[in-house]
């Protein structure tokens, strides 16, 4: 029987993805990297000549990558090199998504970056929303990156698949392992920073603090943003968003 995380009634509801045929910005570089036969995806590396680490991010479900385009300055001021990707299908990426393949395609874009000595040996890897899945399956597989930051991310995959309006009551061993952020986050031994908008309607900030106690890592902290939900943490009140990564990436990076 075909899980429902396979299927075309779940993908189809869960990813929207379009494309994009916009200019790549003066201080920016694309790379391509094949994730499949005949299908390679797209990620941006956003440089900065006076980069102390990198973050390697993975957007949200309704983003690609140029909409990173300005709001990368933000990013580099934290001293980073920012490096954002896109999923399959999405911006300028080749395929199908599905989120099995979000899953895959991280740990084949990190294995590349990092042969390829696109990678800062201090790596950030953070990942927004959908985006979620992917940061926390890297720092649960990779022990040399440096830290993780999970913003608006979701936990238990039974409400993910609810909310596409498919009904679902349990998972088997194999889904729960591959899918449930919440079980999967205890194998991730860096520092993490969990974020999360405190009126937040599509991802509940209980999935956050259930990420949050299963966090198995000895240097772990929960920011709930007051003032924002889903798609306005940026928005928070006193630069609360970027200060809360400055004020971690100044612990954790050396």
């Amino acid at each position: 029987m075909i899980s429902i995380f396979d299927s075309n009634r779940f993908n189809q509801n869960l990813f929207f993805p379009r494309s994009d045929n916009s200019a790549t910005p003066d201080n920016a570089d694309d790379i391509f990297i094949k994730v499949e036969e005949n299908c390679k995806v797209h990620v941006r590396v956003y440089r900065n000549f006076k980069t102390r680490f990198s973050i390697l991010f993975f957007h949200g479900n309704g983003e690609i990558i140029s909409d990173y385009n300005e709001i990368s300055n933000y990013f580099l001021a934290l001293g980073c090199e920012f490096i954002v990707c896109d999923f399959r299908g999405y911006g300028r990426s080749q395929g199908v998504p599905t989120l099995r393949s979000t899953l895959l395609d991280a740990s084949t874009i990190y294995r590349y970056l990092k042969e390829n000595n696109a990678l800062n040996t201090k790596t950030c890897v953070m990942g927004r929303s959908l985006g979620s899945a992917s940061a926390i399956e890297l720092c649960a597989r990779f022990p040399d990156i440096t830290c993780g930051v999970i913003e608006s991310g979701y936990a238990d995959p039974i409400p993910l698949v609810q909310r596409r309006g498919l009904n679902i009551t349990e998972v088997s061993k194999e889904e729960n392992a591959l899918f449930n952020n919440s079980e999967k986050i205890r194998l991730a031994k860096c520092p993490l920073l969990i974020m999360h908008g405190e009126l937040d309607s599509l991802i509940s900030s209980e999935e956050a603090k259930l990420n949050y106690k299963n966090a198995s890592s000895e240097n772990k902290k929960l920011d709930i943003l007051k003032g924002v939900g889903h798609n306005d943490m940026m928005m928070a009140k006193d630069n609360a968003y970027f200060n809360s990564l400055s004020a971690f990436f100044a612990q954790v990076i050396s």
